[in-house]
């Protein structure tokens, strides 16, 4: 059930709207004046606002404007209610952010048919933003394993990584790949290799905390990002993850298989970071260590 507000002074205009649109089946909520409309619009959320232009105290134009300001509120459509006619107090009350005008004493068809366009074009318009905000989601996400790809973990480790320098803040980075994949893969085939990678990545899920972010970085080779982590409690976290690894056992129809990962970790703040750049190329180099001393192990730039 839509929740419909009007803010009018008028008591004869209110009670014919509340009126009307409960009879539709639209729950009504009244404000006699700009400051209560406005009290009510933040805490109520309604779905739709039918706003008089002259109002005691603040007046409509000030009220849409102050509506269309706030982000909980600027997307409600407002119809504004005027005995004024003129195409100067229309298009004052469009620039503010008004959606319509409906002009007083208005007709009962004229007020639902108004109501129920509004409504279905908000209705439209939220469909769109979720499905927008879905399409972006999955424009950042690895197809294989449903972790973030690496255009959206390079995007985001610049912003972090400037975020955390400004406010003195730890910010750590593991590299991390699949030991002698490229081996694994010929073995067992590659349909056998995407099953390891994409359990791989549920298994960092499963691991990491909500707030850090986990991403492959490509091929076999994964980033990880964690938040207000030091060196000392990323290492603990990095051997989890490791050790966890290790003992699972990675299932393709009744073939059981165990793999290992090698890791590299580099935190902020070091003399030697001094950007997002500096902070993958040292996890990169120290990934590069644990390969060469012998792989299944994470190494500390």
């Amino acid at each position: 059930m839509a929740k419909i507000l009007v803010i009018d002074d008028s008591r004869v205009v209110v009670y014919m709207a509340k009126t009307i649109l409960s009879k539709q089946g639209f729950q009504v909520l009244l404000a006699q004046d700009g400051e209560a409309g406005l009290q009510t619009a933040m805490s109520e959320h309604p779905d739709l606002i039918l706003l008089d232009l002259v109002l005691p105290g603040l007046d409509g134009y000030q009220v849409c404007r102050l509506i269309k300001q706030e982000i909980a509120t600027r997307d409600i459509p407002v119809i504004m209610l005027t005995s004024k006619a003129s195409p100067a107090d229309k298009v004052r009350g469009l620039e503010m952010g008004a959606a319509d005008y409906l002009t007083k004493p208005f007709d009962e068809g004229e007020l639902v048919a108004r109501v129920n366009t509004h409504l279905k074009l908000k209705q439209l318009y939220e469909t769109l933003q979720e499905k927008n905000r879905q399409l972006q989601e999955l424009a950042n996400l690895d197809g294989l394993t449903g972790l973030y790809n690496h255009r959206f973990f390079q995007e985001t480790v610049s912003r972090d990584f400037q975020r955390a320098h400004r406010y003195h803040e730890s910010l750590s980075c593991i590299m991390l790949d699949i030991d002698h994949f490229k081996k694994f893969n010929d073995t067992y085939g590659h349909q056998t290799g995407d099953m390891v990678l994409k359990t791989l990545g549920g298994l960092l899920r499963q691991l990491m905390r909500d707030s850090d972010l986990a991403a492959r970085y490509g091929g076999e080779e994964f980033a990880l990002l964690l938040y207000h982590a030091s060196s000392p409690e990323t290492l603990v976290v990095g051997e989890r993850l490791r050790k966890t690894i290790e003992k699972h056992q990675f299932r393709q129809g009744d073939l059981l298989l165990k793999v290992t990962i090698s890791a590299g970790l580099a935190s902020f703040p070091h003399p030697e970071i001094v950007d997002a750049k500096t902070l993958i190329e040292c996890a990169d180099k120290a990934l590069y260590r644990a390969k060469k001393e012998g792989r299944n192990r994470i190494v500390v730039f």
